[in-house]
């Protein structure tokens, strides 16, 4: 690798899908949620972020044109008074989101690869049609999907055996696992599916939350049976000698540029009583990711393709159907250079 690439994925693009509904607090999610924990880090890897909160400027019209962009105030009042009588209500609300899906496709589009977060108990249309766009296009997407367990919520765990067992027939289910959808196992590929990102065990609040979460994540892979160690002490290394990571310090809310009275809205949530109690990351619960994405990432900037499982099949002596699995080269990651066009 030159000088003057320091990373595979110098130059880059990442779209971050995921939910921006349907959580509790969208200035939060904005501010302090998972993509403004992964940005500066991708940043400091020389990725350029593409994030729907934070849409780009539209080339050829006013600077401060609003279209496609999200506040983090969603009103749909508008459309309660008469939404099932009203053809012209239903029209006017197909018609007026589509500024923001139009922005969010285009993104999904001119990015190189695809970092989503997709939980199993959050409702994402939005996040399932970037995904398969993604996939449509050839390019390496990676989803994580977190542990979903009823014990992050004292109400719930209160009730008798019987009534939880009932919650999952309105669409309340545990997923201790973090399984993703089986949907996602051939169309993503399992290869591309991570149970978190790696800062799951670090508080959300840390000053020290950056370098932190680098060590932490290294000890992890380190530590995780799947791991090849002689590629780990290579990253190591890599990781060593990488200034713009070895220099990224502080915590999340040091890297964040607030919009307007944004600023004013996230403190007053932040400092509420809900949110001082919030210190880690998804549900409040410490959690360490035995597949963090975090790692992959890292072992991909430091030059590594990871090699993905390919299975073949074939019938044996007895017509019994039987599969061979081999490692072959994870061909989404060989991405288009155009330095030398």
């Amino acid at each position: 690798m030159s000088d003057k690439v320091q990373t595979l994925l110098d130059g880059s693009r990442v779209y971050l899908s995921g939910p921006m509904d349907f959580i509790g607090s969208r200035v939060i999610e904005k501010y302090l949620g998972w993509r403004s924990v992964l940005t500066p880090i991708l940043q400091a890897l020389n990725v350029n972020v593409l994030d729907p909160w934070n849409k780009p400027t539209i080339r050829g019209l006013d600077p401060d044109n609003e279209y496609g962009k999200e506040g983090v105030n969603r009103d749909k009042s508008r459309y309660e008074k008469d939404f099932w009588t009203n053809p012209e209500t239903r029209a006017l609300y197909e018609t007026e989101f589509w500024e923001t899906v139009h922005i969010d496709l285009r993104m999904t589009d001119i990015s190189d690869f695809m970092i989503a977060f997709v939980p199993t108990n959050i409702y994402s249309v939005g996040t399932v049609h970037e995904i398969l766009l993604s996939k449509q296009q050839k390019k390496p997407t990676l989803l994580v999907s977190p542990p979903i367990t009823f014990d992050i919520f004292p109400e719930l765990m209160k009730l008798p055996e019987e009534d939880r067992r009932k919650l999952k027939y309105y669409g309340i289910k545990e997923n201790p696992q973090g399984l993703p959808s089986q949907w996602y196992g051939r169309i993503v590929g399992g290869h591309y599916l991570f149970d978190g990102f790696g800062w799951e065990s670090i508080s959300l609040k840390s000053n020290n939350f950056y370098p932190d979460l680098l060590d932490a994540v290294m000890e992890q892979a380190r530590n995780n049976p799947e791991t090849d160690l002689d590629q780990w002490t290579k990253v190591k290394q890599w990781l060593d000698e990488y200034t713009p990571l070895k220099e990224l310090q502080g915590g999340v809310l040091d890297h964040v540029t607030f919009k307007g009275q944004e600023e004013e809205l996230f403190y007053k949530e932040y400092n509420s009583d809900k949110e001082r109690e919030h210190h880690y990351f998804w549900y409040n619960k410490p959690y360490t990711p035995r597949r963090p994405v975090l790692y992959q990432l890292l072992s991909i900037a430091s030059g590594y393709i990871p090699p993905k499982i390919q299975l073949n099949s074939s019938l044996d002596v007895n017509g019994n159907l039987v599969h061979h699995s081999v490692r072959v080269t994870d061909d989404s990651w060989l991405l288009i250079s155009l330095a030398d066009q």
